[in-house]
């Protein structure tokens, strides 16, 4: 099959792709090729079923990797631009705390304007088929796959990271990228659990707190922390976890700084401690801590601490040492993937094959947890189609 655009991937930034494609030039061929039995399976996991796909605060400052290369999408594709396109497939939105949902809260109303928006123009979806290979020969990519064999003058890369691997995202992208000799940085689980020393937080299992984690270099996350048998976890957390993962696998060993109750000063806490002491002489730290925190926080705080002083300081500085993370089946996204230096100059094609465009997980960004992933999906699916359409006319 001979088409002028095929688009490897049908998660969210490959359908949107597409629609791109087909209203800027209604009269060329996009095709989809999706291994999975239904497009944006993916979609529906996001923000627990409800699809967090967007937020009101789209900066820089909420996306790591390749600072630059996210710039580039989102100077072009904010949250203004972004509620255009869905109010143009039908899909109405509100906002809660800067995070964006559809408005019947549903993600499968995401997912399934996406695919009937491609079939209203004329978008050709092959599902159940897994691409094994891409070659470029002269001006045309064939693309091999386990029923055969399709062709086509422009190829948009939309597969996906390696995270959520029950969803389809199995790392292919990764494979197909080094065949053709596109280099990419390291890749790393992102937005997942963090391991840390069984035996310090096994006590604290099934723990949930709002707090402030620190990490050294990194910055500071405000947020829920859930302490697990083995690990940390929490949105304030996972919103590290892409960069600990690298930071553990170049021999690190990062320490999480956390304070438990950003709500009083050390002073306070200090305060609190004498009061109550003065006011029930045979009360243990432990039971005065039960005013402001979990029995088994404050257990764990208390044990081993010499004085009130010592508990003050673990109270805002409660710190544990990371020694890795859960791997890409429990993460959301992607840490890595194909930057800047592998492409066009503010461009999302690929330097050294021409034609061939990346766009979603495979680059090297990934955004915070809030919509921000979505957001860049949907994006990149579209600055590429915009490229590859100016690409082919240019032919």
């Amino acid at each position: 099959m001979t088409g002028d655009f095929i688009i490897i991937g049908g998660g969210a930034s490959g359908l949107a792709c597409a629609i791109k494609l087909k209203r800027i030039n209604p009269n060329t061929s996009v095709t989809i090729i999706e291994k999975l039995t239904t497009p944006g399976k993916k979609i529906l996991a996001t923000g627990n079923g409800r699809c967090n796909l967007s937020n009101t605060d789209i900066t820089i400052e909420n996306y790591n990797g390749d600072k630059e290369l996210a710039s580039l999408v989102l100077s072009q594709f904010g949250t203004d631009e972004c509620l255009a396109f869905f109010k143009s497939i039908g899909l109405m939105t509100s906002s809660e705390e800067r995070r964006i949902y559809p408005l019947s809260r549903s993600a499968s109303s995401v997912r399934d304007l996406l695919a009937m928006e491609c079939k209203n123009l004329g978008v050709n979806i092959i599902t159940d088929t897994k691409v094994i290979s891409i070659e470029k020969k002269e001006d045309m990519f064939e693309i091999y796959t386990e029923s055969g064999v399709y062709t086509s003058k422009v190829c948009v890369m939309a597969l996906g990271g390696k995270a959520a691997t029950q969803h389809g995202t199995d790392g292919d992208g990764y494979r197909m990228l080094k065949s053709l000799g596109i280099r990419y940085e390291q890749i790393y689980p992102a937005l997942v659990r963090i391991k840390t020393d069984a035996d310090t937080v096994r006590a604290l299992r099934g723990v949930r707190v709002l707090g402030t984690v620190t990490v050294d270099g990194l910055g500071s996350e405000s947020g829920e922390i859930q302490f697990t048998d083995g690990g940390v976890s929490g949105i304030a957390v996972m919103q590290f976890s892409g960069q600990i993962a690298k930071r553990v696998a170049n021999g690190e060993k990062p320490v999480l700084h956390f304070d438990l109750c950003p709500n009083l000063s050390h002073d306070e806490i200090l305060n609190l401690l004498a009061e109550q002491k003065a006011h029930k002489p045979s009360a243990k730290a432990e039971e005065i801590l039960i005013g402001i925190m979990n029995e088994k926080l404050a257990k764990v705080i208390a044990e081993g601490s010499n004085n009130d002083v010592d508990i003050a300081d673990k109270v805002k500085d409660f710190t544990l040492v990371a020694n890795g993370t859960d791997s890409y089946k429990d993460a959301q996204v992607t840490h890595g993937g194909v930057g800047r230096d592998s492409l066009m100059p503010r461009s999302l094609q690929s330097l050294n094959v021409p034609g061939l465009f990346i766009c979603g997980e495979l680059l090297n960004v990934d955004g915070m947890c809030g919509g921000y992933n979505l957001h860049f999906a949907w994006g990149s699916g579209i600055l590429a189609a915009k490229e590859a359409a100016e690409f082919a006319s240019n032919k």
